[in-house]
C-alpha cells in the first residue's frame, strides 16, 4: 500500500523528571481588529475556536498504541496555532510528545513557526489567500507558489501548488474541478508521478458544514507540509461537499470515507477503509469541532 501520503511525526530528545515530554511554543497572533465575518478583507473566517483530529495507531505486535492528536485554533475567525500530540505507554507509565507552532499576521502575509524552528512565510492576497510561500527547515528552503479555482458562487478553491527546492521543481499537486462528482487530481513528486478521481455521491451529495479539509488532500505530500495552510484557509475554502472515494488510475488500491456527525450536522469521526487489492486497511479519525 502507498505511504506517499503518510504525515512524519518528529520525536522529541529532551529528558525530564515529567513523564511527559512537551515542547510548547505560545500561541500568537498581531491581528486583533477582525470581525466574526471576515478577516484579511474578503476571505470567510473559521466560525468555530477549536477543530481537532485524533486517531489511534497500532504498527505492530508488542509496539505500544499511539494515539496522534492535532489541535487548530482559532480566535476572531482566524488560526492562531496548532499543536500534535503523540500520547502512548510504556510499561504502564503514559507518555507524550508535544510538538506545537504558532502563527502571527502582518499586513498581506502570515508566519508559521514550529517548535523545530522551521519557519513557512506565506505572501497573501487582498483577499487573504496565499499566492506563494517561503519554508526553511533545517538548513534547506522550500519555495512554492498556488493557484485557484474561481468558482461560479464566488468561492476560491486550490488549483495547484509548486514547490521548488534549490530553485528547481520536486513537487505539485493539479486539481481539476471540471466536474465537481469527480474531481482530477495530478500529483508528482520527483520522477513519481499519480493521477486520483475523487468521487461526491452522485445524487446524494453531504455538505461540509464543518468546513474541513479532506484528509486525503491534507496528507497528498507537498500539501501536508501545509496543514496549518489548509485549515487556516490561506489556501482557499474547503470543497463544498465531502469526498467519499478517491480512485488511483492504473491502481487497485482505491479509498472509501464513512462519515459520522452530530446533532449540529458537525463531523464527528471520519472511517478511512483503503481497498488494496483486495485487503481492507481502516483507521479512524475523530474530530471535535467547537
Amino acid at each position: 500500500m502507498s505511504n506517499s501520503r503518510n504525515n512524519e511525526l518528529n520525536n522529541g530528545n529532551n529528558e525530564k523528571n515529567s513523564l511527559c515530554i512537551v515542547v510548547v511554543l505560545t500561541v500568537m497572533t498581531a491581528c486583533e481588529d477582525n470581525n466574526d465575518s471576515t478577516i484579511n478583507g474578503n476571505r470567510s473566517a473559521v466560525p468555530f475556536s477549536q477543530i481537532q483530529l485524533s486517531e489511534k495507531s497500532a504498527y505492530e505486535a508488542g509496539v505500544p498504541t499511539v494515539t496522534t492528536t492535532q489541535t487548530y485554533s482559532y480566535s476572531q475567525g482566524q488560526l492562531t496555532g496548532f499543536t500534535i500530540v503523540q500520547s502512548y505507554s510504556v510499561q504502564g507509565e503514559p507518555m507524550c510528545i508535544e510538538n506545537a507552532a504558532s502563527v502571527t499576521y502582518s499586513e498581506h502575509q502570515a508566519v508559521v513557526t514550529d517548535n523545530f524552528g522551521n519557519v513557512s512565510v506565506y505572501t497573501l492576497d487582498d483577499k487573504g489567500y496565499a499566492t506563494s510561500c517561503t519554508r526553511q527547515e533545517n538548513g534547506t528552503v522550500r519555495t512554492y507558489t498556488f493557484s485557484y479555482f474561481t468558482a461560479p458562487e464566488g468561492k476560491y478553491y486550490l488549483k495547484n501548488i509548486t514547490e521548488s527546492i534549490n530553485d528547481g521543481v520536486y513537487a505539485s499537486i493539479d486539481i481539476d474541478y471540471g466536474n465537481y462528482q469527480a474531481l482530477r487530481i495530478l500529483q508528482k513528486t520527483d520522477t513519481y508521478e499519480q493521477a486520483y478521481t475523487a468521487t461526491t455521491p452522485a445524487n446524494d451529495g453531504i455538505n461540509n458544514q464543518s468546513g474541513v479539509p479532506c484528509l486525503f488532500l491534507a496528507e497528498l505530500y507537498p500539501l501536508s507540509l501545509h496543514t496549518a495552510a489548509l485549515y487556516g484557509k490561506f489556501l482557499g475554502e474547503p470543497f463544498p461537499i465531502l469526498i467519499d472515494r478517491i480512485i488511483p488510475d492504473g491502481n487497485k488500491e482505491v479509498t472509501n470515507y464513512i462519515f459520522s456527525f452530530d446533532k449540529r450536522n458537525l463531523m464527528t469521526s471520519c472511517k478511512e477503509v483503503i481497498n488494496s487489492y483486495g485487503t481492507d486497511y481502516t483507521r479512524t479519525v475523530s474530530y471535535v469541532i467547537e
